[in-house]
């Protein structure tokens, strides 16, 4: 009788570890397909031995990933200064470069006392790529961009009255930030920001990375140390879907009523035009702007400045906010 009781406990016994074996096996799978499937982003970059400090990280960066719906993982970064922020200023990364080239931007923000945040769109830079994508920055539609920033947003950096937020956008991206501020209706979203603006001109595929041959202008060096340093981050040439939604995202904006009636309260556009622009050039981003409610024009920026130049817009908006605050 007890041999048969040990048999039927050993039985009992056998069949509880068959099935915690099946179960663990089970999660080992499902996390092997989480890992495997298309879209992550990368989150691992290597500061390279020759980058000057002044372009490192900020102190307590971090890199994490953020999905909207079902697009790729767009990568951001985020980093505090070390009081209270009294504002958050949110980059949009250019297509043109990864990420990581604006972390000078980020350390003169901190500086200032403003939390940053740092976004690359899917299909760049270190970010996820989409199913079937090549070595080519992609993206299956111009809204995704807009869309991941405006969920991006809501979710993750929540933006409140003490602590408003401002967007900014470079080359490229500069067409996603202006572009939002006609999309979203949060009120405690208080500027947009566009330096050195697409301006609808052609695109053009672009080379394939190589270490003899880096991109031109203040940030194409810095992009070029990073790729030295870090492959995933070599992508360079620009698929035929991505120009021909870029050309779309250009005409969207360059197409609305004059003026557009802002949907937030008291929220200000600028456009930086940089100290290098042709007369063509400010002309046509003076004539984007006046289709923008409350924008207004600047030129002579320089990427070196650039975090002053922002600063000085969102202390004039926090003062507009908050008169009996002094933020100085």
């Amino acid at each position: 009788m007890m041999g048969a009781f040990l048999s039927r406990k050993s039985v009992m016994l056998a069949l509880v570890v068959t099935v915690a074996l099946s179960l663990g096996a089970c999660t080992k799978l499902k996390d092997a397909a989480k890992e495997m499937q298309p879209g992550q982003a990368f989150l691992d970059s290597r500061i390279p031995a020759d980058l000057s400090p002044q372009y490192y990280p900020p102190n307590g960066f971090v890199w994490s990933a953020y999905r909207a719906g079902s697009l790729p993982e767009a990568r951001y970064g985020v980093a505090s200064p070390p009081i209270n922020p009294k504002a958050q200023v949110l980059i949009l990364a250019d297509a043109d470069y990864p990420a990581e080239v604006y972390f000078e931007l980020m350390q003169q923000l901190l500086d200032q006392g403003y939390g940053a945040w740092l976004l690359e769109a899917p299909g760049q830079g270190g970010s996820g790529h989409y199913l079937l994508q090549n070595q080519s920055i992609h993206t299956n539609s111009y809204h995704d961009s807009q869309l991941t920033a405006r969920d991006f947003i809501t979710d993750i950096i929540k933006p409140s009255a003490d602590k408003p937020v401002f967007i900014i956008g470079t080359g490229y991206s500069a067409v996603t930030a202006l572009s939002l501020s006609t999309l979203l209706k949060d009120d405690n979203l208080k500027g947009f920001i566009g330096y050195d603006l697409y301006l609808g001109g052609p695109i053009t595929k672009g080379e394939a990375w190589h270490r003899d041959a880096a991109e031109p202008g203040y940030w194409g060096g810095i992009a070029q140390s990073w790729r030295m340093s870090n492959p995933d981050l070599r992508m360079r040439q620009k698929s035929d879907g991505w120009q021909k939604q870029m050309h779309k995202a250009y005409a969207n904006l360059n197409g609305l009523q004059l003026p557009l009636t802002s949907l937030r309260k008291d929220a200000q556009v600028i456009v930086i035009e940089t100290k290098i622009a042709t007369t063509d050039q400010v002309n046509t981003a003076r004539s984007l702007c006046s289709r923008l409610s409350r924008c207004k024009l600047q030129t002579a920026g320089d990427p070196h400045t650039l975090g002053m130049e922002i600063s000085e817009f969102i202390e004039t908006q926090l003062a507009d906010i908050h008169p009996a605050v002094d933020y100085k």
